[in-house]
């Protein structure tokens, strides 16, 4: 066989692999593929019991063109964050007072004497007036304050960008910080895959901070030592999934937790311990992959979720009836 023979050959047989394998490709294409049986199907998760619903939305205040930055409810008003102004608002959607603020606040909590607004990295501390006492900047460039509370004389900052929960005067003084990392078993420090990271204090002076990494809430001492924790790690109704969930948390007076998660967006109430003790609202109320609403309560136990992707503050009451959900 003489060598211009052998190379045709060789060629012939290199151009027949080269079009078994684009064959092959076009064959597994994915609009002609058959389905992933490994796909995880969300959307039966979608599906809730209509008897663990006992809320049902009774309003909602849209609030136009203004871009919504974050609430809070403090003795029968609606203290609301936009770009450009702390709005005071009553439970019937009128607005009392607007105060002028520098930008879009990431937190409010307002307490009987003072109104916190928390910024990207920074915190104003007004009076109950609206009068700015104090002003200051958390001095690192990874900051990234997601979350305020008040205890006392004490304000208590989380930084979802150094995964740290700050401890400061309510003029400014810097009195520590911590990471919530022990060397114990139990102890898992603040794991923050993006900037969902919440904290708050409840009616008992009890600091509870979001591990959204762990699906858990945390119970810290003043000072950051861990007391306790719960978790719930599940695609299920009564619990926590994805990278960062729940991502905004709320209190009620006796010590209940409202939690919002975000893609599979939904509200839901549980007792202190971590039973469920129903949803507020199911991911059919919500855009699909959507942001988790910030939400807040007021004495009587109503429940006000800020829509951020709707650009409206929705409330709902509790119900004894499921089926008027």
């Amino acid at each position: 066989m003489s060598k211009k023979t052998l190379s045709i050959i060789v060629l012939l047989i290199i151009a027949l692999i080269i079009s078994l394998i684009i064959i092959d490709f076009i064959g597994k294409s994915s609009d002609k593929r058959g389905e992933n049986p490994y796909d995880l199907d969300v959307d039966q998760y979608k599906l809730v019991d209509s008897s663990l619903i006992r809320y049902r939305e009774t309003k909602n205040f849209p609030l136009g063109d203004r871009l919504p930055g974050a609430i809070d409810v403090y003795n029968g008003l609606i203290y609301l964050g936009v770009e450009d102004a702390l709005l005071i608002i009553t439970p019937e959607g009128l607005q009392k007072k607007s105060i002028p603020l520098t930008g879009k606040p990431e937190s409010i909590r307002v307490t009987a004497s003072n109104i916190i607004i928390a910024y990207k990295n920074e915190i104003n501390v007004f009076d109950s007036s609206g009068k700015l006492l104090s002003s200051w900047k958390v001095d690192n460039e990874r900051t990234i304050i997601t979350s305020v509370a008040v205890k006392d004389s004490l304000l208590f900052v989380a930084d979802a960008g150094n995964r740290r929960v700050l401890r400061y005067t309510l003029d400014g003084k810097l009195l520590g910080e911590f990471t919530g990392k022990r060397e114990s078993t139990a102890g898992h420090g603040f794991i923050v895959p993006s900037a969902n990271f919440d904290l708050v204090v409840n009616k008992f002076g009890e600091l509870w901070v979001v591990n959204p990494g762990e699906h858990s809430i945390e119970n810290y001492s003043d000072e950051g030592e861990l007391r306790g924790f719960w978790t719930k790690n599940s695609m299920e109704i009564d619990g926590f999934s994805g990278c960062c969930n729940p991502a905004e948390l709320a209190v009620m007076d006796d010590g209940s937790f409202i939690t919002s998660e975000k893609a599979l967006v939904r509200i839901k109430v549980y007792d202190p311990s971590g039973r469920l003790l129903s949803v507020v609202a199911p991911p059919e109320k919500f855009l699909d992959q959507g942001h988790a609403p910030e939400v807040a309560a007021d004495s009587t136990g109503v429940i006000y979720a800020l829509d951020f992707d709707r650009k409206m503050i929705r409330v709902f009451e509790k119900t004894d009836d499921p089926q008027k959900n």
